[in-house]
């Protein structure tokens, strides 16, 4: 599994916020993909080996990132776990996220043990997710806390049908940010695609607390679209281009989200 980060950055991210700008909507886009494969199935976990089993046929690779105890609800590194003897091979990326918060001053993850809530396990999940472009993260609750892993196979990709499950809980205003515009694509896949992207956008800014300006201009580039340049420092309206696809999104001067066409 590699431990490398995603080079999506135009300058490193030095908050909690930045990161999920940067990260986030690309990790939960993962994790609604990651869920479809999994379901309800049962898991278990070999920490040696590094690897979780759902049901009787599903296995994937794993990064243990910490643990949440739901007693005193505190959140301990794996690198701070020293009673549980954890090998090296199932923490690199827990190590990496430490390494990269003393470069940029993150106490997130510099900060071995701290108080928090099972809420913050999502943002750290997400985030984990889009830095080092695992396919999802788990939460496994084994009774006195919970575990949160990253997951990798080479089999999960997006092209699972997150369409009805997101359509579910979107709120109505969200909704109604979407248009068209005049533009058809001859290509019904692409089309799709491109829908997919901005159903997972609206419901990723309405879980977590982010600019909306600077989370769709990075998710949209780690979906290989590109910005244009006379747009990166503008707040009210931006610009992508991938292929024959034209993304105009329009932002009011808080940086919210005001209409997005495709």
């Amino acid at each position: 599994m590699g431990m490398g980060i995603q080079k999506v950055m135009l300058t490193p991210c030095k908050s909690e916020k930045e990161l999920l700008e940067h990260f986030g909507c690309y990790g939960f886009e993962k994790q609604l993909n990651f869920y479809e494969i999994i379901g309800d199935s049962n898991w278990q976990i070999d920490i040696n080996q590094g690897v979780i089993y759902f049901g009787d046929n599903i296995t994937f690779s794993i990064q243990l990132l910490g643990t949440f105890s739901l007693s005193s609800e505190t959140w301990l590194w794996s690198w701070n776990n020293e009673a549980s003897q954890l090998p090296t091979s199932v923490i690199e990326q827990a190590l990496s996220l430490k390494s990269y918060g003393e470069e940029n001053d993150i106490n997130l993850f510099t900060s071995a043990q701290f108080d928090t809530t099972q809420e913050d396990l999502y943002k750290i999940g997400v985030i984990a997710t889009g830095m080092f472009n695992t396919d999802g993260y788990y939460l496994a609750d084994f009774g006195q806390g919970i575990a949160l892993v990253t997951i990798k196979k080479d089999h999960i990709n997006s092209k699972n049908n997150n369409q009805n499950k997101i359509s579910k809980i979107f709120p109505k205003f969200i909704t109604n940010l979407f248009g068209s515009s005049s533009f058809e694509s001859d290509n019904h896949e692409q089309k799709n695609n491109q829908t997919q992207i901005f159903e997972i956008f609206s419901q990723f800014i309405s879980n977590f607390d982010v600019d909306h300006y600077q989370a769709l201009k990075y998710y949209l580039i780690t979906k290989d679209y590109q910005v244009k340049q006379s747009d990166l420092t503008a707040q009210t309206e931006l610009v992508a281009i991938k292929g024959e696809q034209r993304v105009v999104a329009k932002f009011d001067e808080q940086s919210r989200l005001i209409s997005l066409n495709v």
